[in-house]
């Protein structure tokens, strides 16, 4: 995911890109190609990238540990800075939460292969869900309560709560 700057005339350009996870090392979770569209806009000191990627993976639900697919869909902004600006400022100003990225006025090209990894990889939620109302499964025999009705016993209570059982019955 090589972009040639050493040429790029100041303006807008485009690009598109569609990798297999594996080239942007990405683990096995992931299994739809990468598309990554870019949109660069040059002037004469800095290059502000505005990018969208798709891609998709496989996952395990943390309550409930069924497989399930879910689409990454995420947009970033990089601007990157020539060394050494003539006046010493941005000509445009970066938006918030653009990340900055000093480059040599010989760089003739920008990989963002490492960027799009990341990006990608910090989309993906901490808490992984099969669906919002995932019902998760039972602590006593393990079955599964979004597929089937657990028949363990309701009345059972942590021995550790009786104290505050006996409080509620006193009101």
């Amino acid at each position: 995911m090589k972009i040639n700057i050493s040429n790029l005339s100041e303006g807008t350009h485009n690009y598109e890109f569609e990798e297999n996870p594996s080239a942007i090392e990405l683990d096995e979770r992931f299994s739809k190609q990468v598309i990554v569209r870019v949109e660069i806009e040059k002037r004469r000191r800095q290059l502000f990238l505005t990018g969208h990627v798709k891609t998709a993976g496989t996952f395990c639900c943390d309550r409930c540990l069924d497989d399930f697919e879910k689409n990454v869909d995420v947009d970033y902004r990089m601007t990157y800075v020539y060394e050494k600006p003539d006046d010493g400022e941005l000509e445009g100003s970066p938006e918030e939460g653009d990340e900055i990225t000093v480059i040599h006025e010989s760089t003739n090209e920008i990989d963002i292969a490492e960027d799009v990894r990341e990006y990608i990889l910090l989309s993906v939620p901490m808490k992984l869900l099969c669906r919002d109302d995932c019902a998760g499964l039972c602590g006593n025999c393990g079955a599964n309560l979004n597929r089937e009705t657990c028949v363990c016993p309701k009345s059972d209570i942590d021995p550790r709560w009786e104290e505050l059982k006996k409080i509620i019955n006193k009101n």
